[in-house]
């Protein structure tokens, strides 16, 4: 065979398709680091986190202790629901939510404690939801749930603590809002690009 036809045999066989999950842990690392990574590379969960940690952010002190609590709570009752009912979230729903959020911190209204807290609990519970860990199972599996808790937990604080220090000043606030923007229109891009290949 000469090498031409070695080279044309060799891609095709790379580009036979292998077996895949939506959820699946990367190979080489242990069940914790699987799951902290998974929603950094869910860019859907990313957004969302990133909107709804700006949200609560602007709200203030007071209210992010509330907010914060409510999120926490939604994820674990989240994760709780993806452990037993492995199929029930919805990367739609979740991406709709972070550009309806990014909008409103884009929007920057005077909104309450109540809808924060709202906003917050619903977040962290479609976050947990759509968190399965469809090839693991036992201690594997709730190792990695609590890797992906810890992960949610941490990637909220961040975007809520740079909206929360960023109030301070007229500049920053825009600068905020801003950001809230630009995960709405991130979110509604890949929302249009869904419904488009979906058709």
């Amino acid at each position: 065979m000469s090498g031409r036809w070695r080279a044309v045999v060799t891609s095709g066989l790379l580009l036979l398709p292998g077996t895949t999950l939506a959820h699946s842990p990367i190979e080489g690392l242990n069940n914790f680091y699987n799951g902290f990574l998974h929603p950094i590379f869910v860019p859907a969960h990313l957004l969302l986190l990133i909107s709804a940690g700006l949200l609560v952010g602007q709200l203030g002190v007071r209210e992010n202790r509330a907010a914060l609590l409510a999120f926490v709570i939604a994820a674990l009752a989240g994760l709780i629901v993806a452990w037993l009912e492995p199929g029930i979230g919805s990367e739609t729903f979740i991406l709709a939510a972070a550009a309806a959020i990014g909008l409103v911190v884009a929007a920057s209204p005077r909104i309450g404690l109540l809808p924060g807290v709202v906003i917050a609990a619903v977040a962290g519970f479609a976050l947990g939801a759509d968190s399965p860990q469809e090839s693991l199972a036992g201690r594997d599996k709730l190792i990695a749930f609590f890797g992906t808790g810890v992960a949610i937990y941490v990637l909220f604080l961040y975007p809520m603590a740079m909206a929360d220090y960023c109030r301070k000043r007229t500049w920053q606030k825009v600068a905020v809002r801003v950001a809230g923007s630009w995960v709405a229109a991130s979110a509604l891009l890949v929302l249009a690009l869904a419904f488009a290949t979906a058709r």
